[in-house]
């Protein structure tokens, strides 16, 4: 650990430490390898400590006797100190981005300007840090960060970590990059290279992906992360996890239970596309009533639930249950491909009054072509239906769609703003009395366009964000 010189870093390094004193490690490393990875997550600190792929590429780098330490990005950081040793990002010569938002492209480009690095590979030299883009994004959006990267991973880092490591461990620049150009799941675009595979970790139960710290910020605040399931069975048109995660892969319940008997004093936050479409969830279940284990989900689909696991999930604290019904109306739900019913629908609302919950979230999906006003106070419709159950607390999430690459509905266009903003009044106006929260219409807007991002518009970003700043660029963008 060595404390900052200038004064004016101080409230930086403290902030930073703060966070990292506050987490429980689970698993610690000496971070002592000649080999040094800054693994950074271009967003706030609670952000980052809700992704498991965060903590777990960190881990599997540590196990494979790389140093990586962990970190994030606030708007008025300057120097960039680890979470684990408060080192400064400028003591690393490899920086691997692990990217999960569209609007996070601005955040690296931001940190990368603050720390006085060249933006494009095009004017960085041997002596400059590797650039390095990994992350949810790579699986569908990838050339937004053509312009920026040196090397872009696409995919699950398990399927190529050997080869990562030991390209690594040559050192110099120039030899990493050359090892990395063999890896089929990675772009180098110094080189010209596309990837010609997605990388698919086929088998999560070898090394059954879980956390190695415990946040205490955060949405799983308190809370170990394990992975349970990879990957979606179903194919909702606009979602990406089940068009680009295939195979799914799922840890079987011996699996779990090694690491909930090694952890059993923890709470738990198991992650998947889905916990009710895990094949095994009754022995899953077994199990965690077995070590008395309180736990929370990252998801659940309506037609899955089962009393069961919401009375577990009660008697773990949890006060809401959040679930996605998308339309309001069953034309929307078929478009969207949502596959679920009215009858689903309403029985999982009585299911999770019936198990306790007075609390409730459901996520809408507005701004469709064949959307009317019927659909929209349909939405009304369902929430009303909540509150004559019962429910005291009702949020509603109403979000616009933003078409995806790698999805059915990758040729569809976003409907105009102006649209979008009448739309988003209308709802607010028939919504009154309920607990609202919107995406913004134009981040939403600024995550399509930079979604469908190719390499020469990459380069014009970069040209423009270097001359005028992110400000005009998100304004050009939008524009476009």
């Amino acid at each position: 650990m060595r404390r900052p010189r200038k004064s004016s870093d101080y409230r930086e390094y403290y902030e930073v430490l703060k966070y990292r004193k506050s987490e429980k490690v689970v698993k610690d490393f000496s971070y002592s390898s000649r080999v040094k990875v800054a693994l950074i997550f271009p967003n706030k600190y609670s952000i980052a400590s809700s992704s498991l792929s965060f903590s777990f590429v960190a881990k599997l780098f540590n196990e494979s006797g790389i140093s990586c330490e962990r970190f994030f990005h606030e708007g008025w950081f300057r120097k960039y100190y680890s979470l684990e040793t408060q080192s400064p990002l400028d003591e690393f010569r490899i920086w691997a981005f692990s990217v999960h938002y569209e609007l996070d492209f601005f955040n690296v480009l931001d940190l990368l300007k603050s720390r006085g690095l060249p933006l494009s590979w095009r004017e960085r030299n041997k002596n400059h840090p590797l650039i390095i883009i990994g992350g949810a994004l790579t699986y569908f959006a990838p050339f937004m960060f053509w312009e920026v990267a040196d090397v872009i991973y696409h995919g699950d880092l398990e399927e190529h970590l050997g080869k990562v490591v030991e390209s690594f461990l040559l050192g110099e620049k120039e030899k990493v990059l050359s090892s990395l150009l063999e890896i089929p799941a990675v772009s180098i675009p110094p080189e010209g290279k596309v990837f010609k595979k997605l990388a698919t970790c086929r088998n999560l139960n070898d090394n059954p992906p879980h956390s190695h710290v415990i946040p205490s910020h955060g949405e799983f605040s308190g809370r170990l992360l394990i992975e349970v399931g990879r990957g979606c069975i179903r194919k909702c048109k606009f979602c990406v996890a089940g068009h680009t995660q295939k195979p799914v892969r799922f840890v079987k319940p011996d699996v779990f239970e090694k690491i909930v008997r090694k952890y059993k004093e923890e709470k738990f936050g198991l992650i998947s596309a889905t916990i009710t479409d895990y094949p095994w969830l009754d022995e899953l279940l077994d199990v965690l009533e077995r070590y008395s284990i309180k736990f929370s989900v990252s998801s659940m689909r309506m037609d899955g639930l089962n009393l069961r696991l919401l009375k577990l999930l009660k008697k773990s604290d949890q006060r809401t249950f959040t679930v996605a019904p998308e339309g309001g109306s069953q034309k929307i739900r078929d478009i969207l491909g949502k596959d679920i019913k009215e009858e689903d629908i309403a029985n999982a609302l009585k299911m999770g009054r019936e198990a306790g919950f007075d609390g409730i979230k459901m996520y809408f999906i507005y701004g469709l072509e064949e959307e009317n006003e019927e659909d929209l106070l349909a939405i009304k419709k369902l929430a009303d239906f909540a509150r004559s159950l019962g429910y005291n607390r009702i949020t509603l999430s109403l979000n616009p769609l933003i078409p995806k690459p790698k999805t059915p509905f990758e040729k569809r266009t976003m409907l105009p703003s102006h649209i979008l903003r009448e739309k988003f009044s209308f709802l607010k106006k028939i919504l009154k009395g309920y607990r609202l929260t919107f995406e913004s219409i134009r981040e939403s807007i600024l995550q399509y366009r930079l979604a469908f991002a190719d390499k020469s518009l990459s380069r014009e970003w970069v040209k423009i964000y270097k001359k005028f700043g992110a400000k005009e660029l998100k304004r050009h963008i939008l524009k476009a």
